[in-house]
């Protein structure tokens, strides 16, 4: 009879301690199950075994799988906002590396994500990218956008709306992209940059009265909608 493969040995890196030890090595192995067999066929019983935990342990630190799956939305939201604090230069080179890197910080979980594509679109389901549960992190990375365009002299409600658009657009790269199969993905790089170039000689004319005057209207109407775009500083 064949035997099943022994769970992994935790180790605890050096200043980390045991809870966010356990923590982290929770997450790794989920992400890591995730990626290799699907969300909805990997249980929680899976990830626990795999991190030599009993499964009451895990359900104190992760109460679901799609705690799990918040949690690494937090991981990454935190990554990007490290890279919007690095990005340097012209405004279309720090979106652009904004929206390249956000794509290379998926790349590890593509095949999760390409997995629970239908649930990141759908606003009822909780780990959805529109969802009020993740409105938190939602809100965090259009203000990523928000601060990226701060400098170029935009009025806060020219300024909500561009956000708003790049988070868009980023959110549409992001459902091409787990279906890519060029090489590197140069297909969603070239989407990301082909989208940048269109948008971005544009934003001047936001600052025009004719411009602000439609980021009002818009603002407006989607208000009206249900649909609230939080004004941003300048």
């Amino acid at each position: 009879m064949k035997k099943k493969p022994a769970a992994k040995k935790r180790v605890r890196r050096p200043a980390e301690t045991k809870s966010e030890a356990t923590r982290r090595i929770l997450m790794e192995r989920a992400l890591a199950m995730f990626q290799d067999r699907g969300v909805e066929a990997t249980t929680m019983r899976d990830i626990a075994r795999a991190s030599n935990l009993s499964l009451g342990a895990a359900y104190y630190y992760f109460p679901s799988k799609e705690a799990l799956i918040f949690a690494y939305y937090e991981q990454n939201q935190q990554a990007m906002e490290e890279l919007g604090l690095r990005a340097s230069g012209t405004l279309r080179e720090r979106l652009g590396a904004l929206m390249h890197g956000k794509l290379e910080s998926i790349r590890p979980q593509r095949a999760m994500l390409g997995a629970i594509v239908a649930r990141l679109v759908d606003p009822g389901d909780p780990v959805g990218a529109f969802s009020a549960q993740t409105r938190a992190v939602r809100e965090r990375a259009i203000q990523i956008f928000a601060e990226t365009l701060a400098a170029g002299g935009l009025t806060p409600p020219a300024i909500s709306v561009a956000a708003h658009t790049l988070w868009l657009l980023q959110m549409a790269t992001l459902l091409v992209f787990v279906n890519d199969t060029s090489a590197k993905s140069a297909r969603t790089h070239g989407l990301v940059d082909d989208g940048l170039d269109l948008l971005v000689p544009l934003l001047p004319l936001l600052a025009t009265p004719p411009g602000r005057a439609i980021c009002e209207r818009v603002t407006t109407a989607l208000g009206r909608a249900g649909i609230a775009l939080a004004p941003q500083s300048s």
